[in-house]
């Protein structure tokens, strides 16, 4: 078994490696692989960061909240933004299909868009970032079962 956070991730990076047609299947995981004009257009999933809050003191059940960011990495060009915007639909498509991420999460939660430019790689390249909240129980001595 792994923690809920690699669950979330890899069951976000699945329902959008599937549904997602506009990257062909190019979805990662991690924030973390080479990022070169063969990859684009590409989506990295991963958490940033997560808050947690003790639900019921007897069992120390704990309410976590973790934000699951959706990278979409795009070239440069004149329809850049209609680009993202078709991705971005996508993967709310994608997501909202089944957002408690086959019963592990209580619900995900689309909180915030951001669409960029980045010059970190051979080319300028665009990056939309999706941020989702998604809400889920443990129990404090079991991270990686959902309650």
């Amino acid at each position: 078994m792994s923690h809920i956070r690699e669950q979330i991730r890899k069951s976000f990076a699945a329902s959008l490696a599937s549904d997602v047609t506009r990257v062909s299947g190019k979805v990662y995981p991690t924030r973390v692989f080479p990022l070169d004009g063969d990859k684009l257009p590409c989506i990295a999933v991963y958490t940033m960061s997560e808050s947690s809050e003790l639900m019921t003191m007897g069992a120390k059940t704990l309410r976590r909240e973790a934000s699951v960011v959706v990278e979409i990495y795009i070239r440069i060009t004149g329809t850049f933004d209609d680009d993202a915007d078709a991705i971005a639909a996508q993967v709310e498509a994608s997501i909202s299909q089944d957002t408690t991420l086959g019963g592990i999460a209580k619900d995900s939660i689309l909180s915030s868009t951001e669409i960029e430019f980045s010059g970190s790689a051979e080319a300028p390249i665009g990056v939309a970032r999706l941020t989702y909240s998604v809400m889920y129980v443990t129990n404090t001595q079991d991270a990686e079962t959902a309650r």
